[in-house]
């Protein structure tokens, strides 16, 4: 876990560094695993910035890539929001019929 953690750090000691290196092979030297388990949601420009160590592991640089990529909204992101919006308007709808309902039932 605690390559985990030091993984994104710019001045790294030899210890950080070993736990990174294992932290890597504990993920199966994939470069998406280490992203995923990273879950870096911070700001891209930051690891725009970050210069990492070619002598650690060049796995970082694909690590790298990957937390910069934009993600593109997927096909399930899509149905999810158009099913949020539906449920929404159906809502509002049943709302006012049962309004409506209501007061002609009362006068």
């Amino acid at each position: 876990m605690a390559g985990r953690y030091w993984y994104l750090e710019k001045n790294k000691t030899p210890e950080m560094v070993e736990a990174c290196i294992q932290f890597e092979e504990s993920m199966g030297n994939d470069p998406i695993r280490i992203a995923r388990a990273l879950k870096f949601k911070g700001d891209n420009g930051i690891i725009n910035r970050l210069q990492l160590d070619q002598e650690i592991s060049p796995l970082q640089y694909k690590v790298k890539e990957k937390l910069t990529e934009e993600l593109d909204d997927t096909l399930g992101d899509k149905l999810v929001t158009i099913g949020c919006i539906t449920i929404l308007i159906l809502i509002i709808l049943f709302t006012l019929i049962g309004i409506y309902a209501l007061f002609s039932w009362v006068f």
